[in-house]
């Protein structure tokens, strides 16, 4: 028994048809933008085959097969993943990235009304607060879906953006973006929703939380003094500084990135779960840090937060915060224009070993952070 052909479409990491049957006929398949009506990819297929377009982010795809003997129009098919599911796969496991890149996930349900599922490494995160979507761990398997897509930062083998999987430069682009064009939405910040509440302070004072440390030397605030004068000044207007680094105070190699030992601070550095951290954050007057983890933990909870960073544009980030940037003439932006380097601790793309070498955050003096720090304690 020969068995009729049978079209298939569907949307896992980019459009895909496939024609399986019996009977030997050729198709003619056309893959368009539905909202600009471009023809992105076409190709003439036989039964048994399938085609894509390389294109991996969402795209609102029509797509046309045709009879090729006839060029009949035999089959359409309008992206439209209402009541369908859609699994949406966080790429990174970075506290920044996974805080920034979840709540578009939600505003890409709420937008196309799906069944959404989505893998974060942090899911015990946003559980209890979005009901509508299901969570998976990384590795799971998920089945009868309609579509999926993954966000992230994507380079091909010669180290240069893949933009079959992000139409976008992603380095001049706010963080969430990145996420808002993958999911092919509208750019908005967006906060998520975060489950932990709010416990009891671990500090009979009021304190101001600082989180000096980060990935990389180039993310640093490298003014030699400024730490130190800061807690200074923080402690002459009557508050504690509680340090929470996973980076241990009193470690000379850790120490050494901030020009030594900081004196007065409270020292919740070490490995402490993330809860506690974020109980900290809840509790404080106000959050100072870099371009770092901890700096959008604070953001996502809604904490006032001072970011001080020149190796990134202001744009970079979030907006809902005081940020510390050097508009002296001084070399800023690298990491919105060169690849960071995670191998290389002294990254410095334009300066390195040079009396140059992270100027962007060197000249930010204490006074100038100070003032942002006002801003906030005053409110």
């Amino acid at each position: 028994i020969k068995r009729e052909n049978q079209i298939n479409v569907s949307f896992i990491n980019g459009a895909k048809v496939e024609i399986l049957g019996d009977e030997e006929k050729q198709y003619y398949v056309e893959f368009i933008n539905g909202d600009s009506g471009k023809k992105i990819y076409t190709t003439t297929i036989s039964n048994n085959q399938w085609c894509r377009p390389n294109i991996e982010y969402y795209v609102n795809w029509v797509i046309k097969v045709y009879d090729n003997d006839t060029r009949d129009l035999i089959y359409i098919h309008r992206f439209n993943c209402e009541n369908q599911r859609v699994f949406i796969t966080l790429d990174s496991s970075a506290i920044g990235d996974t805080l920034a890149w979840f709540p578009l996930t939600e505003e890409f349900r709420k937008k196309h009304n799906c069944k959404l599922v989505v893998c974060t490494f942090h899911n015990e995160w946003f559980k209890d607060k979005y009901s509508e979507i299901e969570f998976v761990e990384p590795g799971s398997v998920v089945y009868n879906l309609y579509a999926m897509y993954s966000i992230g930062w994507f380079y091909q083998e010669n180290g240069e953006i893949n933009y079959d999987k992000i139409k976008i430069n992603f380095r001049e682009y706010n963080l969430q973006y990145t996420a808002c064009s993958i999911l092919g939405l509208d750019f908005k910040e967006v906060k998520p929703l975060i489950s932990y509440q709010k416990q009891e302070s671990n500090f009979n004072n009021k304190y101001v939380v600082i989180a000096p440390h980060a990935s990389a030397h180039a993310k640093y605030w490298n003014n030699p003094t400024g730490w130190q004068e800061l807690v200074d000044y923080i402690k002459s207007k009557g508050y504690d500084v509680v340090m929470i680094t996973q980076e241990k105070l009193g470690d000379p190699w850790n120490d050494s990135k901030l020009y030594g030992t900081l004196k007065n601070v409270i020292d919740k550095t070490g490995d402490f779960d993330i809860t506690d951290r974020m109980n900290d954050i809840m509790n404080a007057e106000l959050f100072i840090g870099v371009g770092s983890g901890l700096s959008w933990l604070s953001w996502g909870l809604n904490q006032k937060t001072v970011l001080i960073s020149g190796f990134s544009e202001p744009y970079t980030e979030f907006s809902d915060c005081i940020r510390i940037f050097n508009n002296k003439n001084v070399c800023t932006g690298c990491f919105n224009t060169d690849r960071l380097d995670p191998g290389d601790w002294e990254w410095c793309p334009k300066h390195k070993n040079t009396d140059r070498m992270y100027e962007c955050t060197k000249t930010i003096t204490s006074q100038e952070v100070i003032k942002g720090l006002d801003k906030l304690l005053n409110k």
